[in-house]
């Protein structure tokens, strides 16, 4: 088996791909722990700083619990993307509503400054789960049981008629052992037609045709579990032998290698123990040609699901679960 290479400077690079970024100093932040944000709200602590926003545990005098709040960075006050992402992300969360979504409570605006509440979520987030595995991997069977509750996730988007867009492991965070997915400002509706004006994600799980800005489909969300699932059963990215030090730059869709019609290596060349039927799974996924891989993600889970040793592999250890018996008569 091949040994994994990527650098610890390239794992944390990726947080700061377009999309998320380790949180920075304290200083970086316009709240102190004790701030009060729109009146009933107190911040208890710093979460993270992203492209547009900042996030902030608070406590809520109204909800009684600790949330939090993600808040457009003061710098950002006159960038009207930056507000128009954050209320876009608002308004998708007010209609979705699923146990691998991460749950909205409101939102408002302080000081000119709109912000969004979503539960609070500890974690740790499924990079950090990644980074502590052995060769940065899963087991199979743990990274099937991830996969599908993303992927369910994903499925809920897709009929609600969104795309996510935006797959990385900083962006799915555990409660209970169950992967949630946030940050949801990358979210775009369904269009057939629609070409993206700019190109959101996070350069090793963006599909060819999401590199091309093509119109999108639900074949890039397929792609981005597909780079996710390879991650977690190899500890590389789908094209890792091929990606420099530095992420490509946007200006050059050339430099990213998923667009040069080939599929990345075979997942059991570096992940033996692997069964050839989840490779197959994973290599459709990442088929080069929206067309060759899953048309939705429905099928995708039920082959995934097959993969699992047992369903209760689905639920969170120490949960309990009965089998109703079948009447008779």
């Amino acid at each position: 088996m091949k040994k994994t290479t990527i650098a610890q400077p390239r794992r944390l690079g990726l947080l700061q791909t377009d999309g998320g970024r380790a949180a920075p100093p304290r200083g970086r932040f316009a709240y102190a722990p004790g701030d009060r944000i729109a009146g009933d709200l107190t911040v208890i602590g710093h979460l993270a700083v992203g492209r547009f926003g900042q996030l902030y545990q608070v406590w809520s005098a109204n909800e009684w619990c600790a949330l939090t709040c993600k808040i457009v960075s003061p710098r950002r006050r006159d960038d009207r993307a930056a507000v128009a992402a954050l209320r876009r992300e608002a308004r998708i969360l007010r209609q979705v509503r699923h146990p691998a979504i991460v749950r909205s409570f409101g939102g408002g605006e302080h000081d000119g400054l709109p912000f969004l509440l979503m539960e609070y979520l500890k974690g740790p987030s499924l990079f950090d789960v990644i980074e502590n595995g052995r060769d940065r991997r899963l087991e199979p069977n743990d990274a099937v049981r991830v996969a599908v509750h993303i992927g369910a996730a994903l499925y809920h988007l897709h009929r609600r008629g969104f795309l996510y867009l935006d797959m990385k492991p900083a962006n799915m965070l555990l409660r209970d052992g169950v992967p949630v997915v946030v940050d949801l400002d990358a979210v775009r509706r369904i269009s057939d037609q629609r070409r993206p004006v700019r190109r959101v994600g996070t350069a090793p799980y963006m599909a060819p045709e999401h590199v091309r800005r093509e119109p999108l489909s639900r074949a890039c969300d397929v792609y981005g579990l597909g780079a996710l699932l390879y991650e977690m059963l190899t500890g590389r990215w789908p094209f890792e032998h091929v990606y420099e030090e530095e992420a490509p730059s946007d200006d050059d869709a050339r430099q990213y290698p998923q667009i040069r019609g080939i599929a990345p290596p075979p997942v059991r060349e570096f992940a033996p123990d692997v069964s050839a039927s989840l490779e197959r799974i994973v290599m459709r996924c990442l088929a080069p040609d929206a067309a060759d891989r899953y048309a939705s993600m429905h099928p995708l889970l039920l082959e995934l699901a097959e993969e699992l040793d047992e369903p209760a592999a689905l639920w969170p250890a120490g949960v309990t679960t009965e089998r109703r018996s079948t009447p008779r008569g």
